[in-house]
């Protein structure tokens, strides 16, 4: 059943006359709905106006992007940050870049549709992957290859997949989609940078969304100087329209003030406090610390929706006919009360 709301939902949803517990989406952080981020945002977007439709490769050019990337780079750790109109956008460029000069490259068994260039397919499994990268590097090509993959995700287990990246070969380029981790993985939540550029792969890259757990209209890629500055140069890049300035100020202005970290804070509470809730009911799959529970059980996804609570719950096309696993996203704007009638529902299942 497709639910249509006039409104972005926080913990709670009114559809009509039936009220619901919210427990969907990617809203990780709360931000859509944080009166005192919404503030910030409504008064950047007086102060600057709603869009900038003009090329950054141009002659005039918005100080925000540059001040923006500088505030995000030394909150993942990175040398550089390039940011764009959305994390499709990012992934894209960046398969594109790759593709067009000559890189071999391969995708792992869960690269997000945005990494994939038309015609490429996914690797079946990880141990398939280190083989074709082996067979690559061995034949002595010029140029090495690049593994795109995201960050998080396998089917079975929605938190990290950086064991599945160790056995690869580090003489590879690693581009690595961070969507579902930025601003809730790493330290204080300042996403996967850190722990995947330890690897040691020949080069590192970095995109993914900020308008999950950000909640800004933006893509970002993170990388090394001399790569971003590649990027910038495309024709890709130049010919497209930036981010909306007044998002990127709010995500700024939240980075310096702490408001992330608060949210952050609050979710990390929030999960913990679940998970001490429902970890012996053996029902749901889940990461310590991420606030991402799955399930697969179609009756149990109905048992939710009888009880008025609404969970991510439909069939990605990518995943057509595989039986796309229910998930439950606990947030920073649900309540302890929530999570309590949430684990109060699943026990009596």
């Amino acid at each position: 059943m497709k639910l249509r709301t006039e409104t972005i939902p926080g913990a709670e949803l009114c559809i009509g006359e039936s009220c619901y517990l919210y427990f969907g989406g990617t809203a990780y952080l709360g931000m859509q709905t944080l009166p005192q981020f919404r503030e910030a945002h409504a008064q950047f977007t007086l102060e600057m106006g709603t869009h900038w439709g003009a090329s950054r490769a141009g002659n005039l050019v918005l100080s925000v992007y540059d001040k923006t990337e500088k505030t995000l780079a030394a909150w993942l750790g990175s040398e550089a940050c390039l940011t764009l109109s959305s994390g499709f956008m990012a992934a894209r460029l960046l398969a594109e870049h790759f593709a067009s000069l000559g890189y071999p490259c391969y995708f792992s068994p869960n690269c997000h549709e945005a990494l994939l260039p038309p015609g490429s397919k996914r690797t079946s499994d990880w141990e398939t992957l280190r083989g074709q990268l082996e067979q690559s590097i061995s034949k002595g090509n010029k140029l090495p290859p690049v593994v795109f993959t995201d960050s998080l995700g396998e089917r079975t287990n929605p938190g990290p997949i950086w064991e599945s990246l160790e056995s690869l070969p580090k003489q590879c380029i690693l581009v690595a989609d961070d969507s579902h981790g930025l601003g809730i993985c790493g330290e204080d939540g300042s996403g996967s940078w850190k722990a995947l550029s330890a690897y040691g792969f020949s080069e590192f890259l970095l995109c993914g969304s900020l308008g999950k757990a950000m909640g800004v209209t933006a893509g970002i890629i993170a990388g090394s100087i001399r790569i971003l500055d590649q990027l910038r140069e495309t024709p890709f890049f130049a010919g497209a329209s930036p981010a909306p300035p007044a998002g990127l100020a709010a995500l700024q202005l939240s980075l310096n003030n702490g408001l992330y970290l608060r949210q952050y804070r609050r979710l990390m509470d929030n999960v913990n406090y679940f998970d001490t809730l429902t970890r012996h009911l053996g029902s749901l799959i889940s990461y310590p610390g991420y606030p991402v529970f799955c399930f697969t059980n179609t009756e149990l996804a109905s048992h939710l929706f009888t009880n008025q609570i609404l969970i991510t719950d439909f069939e990605y096309v990518a995943e057509a006919g595989s039986g796309s696993p229910k998930r439950i996203v606990i947030t920073a704007s649900h309540e302890k009360t929530h999570l309590d009638q949430l684990s109060e529902v699943l026990k009596i299942f």
